[in-house]
């Protein structure tokens, strides 16, 4: 069943309540948020990306946000967001959070209004891009499906340089037999930062904190290629990150995720280590 069928199915039975669109699924043990890089390879659950397009003069906006905060008190470290601001709605840098690089995810996607999203980059048959009264169907959709990746990431200050950080991300294949290739891409996401936010219900917010704004991309705006083939089968990248002084370093992560042409085939969120 696909996403497209699969939300039909949703909309369409009366029967299911909307408690029961989103059920708890407990974590495995090492699908943690922070999972040792080097241990043994072993079949992970799914994670789920949130590419929230979301900006600071979005007066619903932060409806969005809870919604997602919603979804990761439900799912823990299995759901990994990043909110996206650019020019739409938003406060450009340096005064506000809105990038050059969010500009053009915006303009890619073919975005029109915020807030919008995307699951994993699953297509409802129209689009990948959701509004967000779909997102928890096909949130649900897309954690209850299985991967033949797993994706690891270490993340820290360099030792000679602190204005300079190390990434180190490493794409397993877990399924004997199995087979992927696709794009990795690496983001820098920063927590905590206070700023402004429009709000429907309270107008602006001064003091509003934002969490998982994308800062930077690591290896280009669409990643590089990867491919793993057969349990065990390994590929590691190495990077090096300058990072920025209005940047706070305790606040930062590392997003990386596989994705193909269908979907975000996994995804991991590492937060640095100094």
């Amino acid at each position: 069943m696909g996403l497209c069928a699969f939300m039909t199915l949703l909309v369409s039975c009366s029967k299911i309540s909307e408690a029961d669109r989103i059920i708890y699924v407990p974590p495995v043990e090492h699908d943690d948020i922070d999972v040792d890089y080097d241990v043994p390879v072993a079949p992970v659950a799914q994670r789920v990306l949130i590419e929230e397009h979301t900006g600071q003069l979005c007066v619903n906006c932060p409806d969005a946000t809870r919604m997602i905060e919603q979804f990761q008190e439900t799912y823990g470290s299995r759901v990994v967001p990043v909110a996206i601001h650019s020019a739409e709605l938003g406060v450009m840098e340096p005064q506000g959070l809105g990038t050059e690089l969010g500009n053009r995810y915006y303009q890619h996607w073919n975005i029109t209004g915020k807030p919008n999203g995307l699951i994993n980059r699953l297509s409802d048959g129209t689009s990948v891009v959701l509004n967000r009264t779909i997102w928890p169907a096909a949130l649900k959709y897309a954690i209850e499906m299985t991967t033949p990746l797993d994706v690891r990431v270490k993340f820290r200050v360099s030792d000679a340089d602190a204005s300079k950080a190390i990434i180190d991300v490493k794409v397993l294949c877990t399924q004997e037999g199995a087979s992927k290739s696709g794009k990795l891409q690496v983001w820098v996401t920063e927590d905590t930062i206070v700023g402004i936010q429009d709000d429907l219900e309270k107008g602006r917010i001064n003091d509003y904190v934002h969490h998982h704004v994308l800062r930077a991309t690591v290896n280009g705006d669409w990643g590089e290629d990867v491919s793993v083939s057969g349990f065990g089968d390994t590929k590691e990248f190495h990077y090096t990150l300058d990072l920025k002084s209005d940047w706070k370093k305790e606040n930062l992560s590392i997003v990386a995720f596989v994705y193909s042409d269908e979907r975000v085939e996994q995804v991991v969120r590492k937060k640095i280590k100094q």
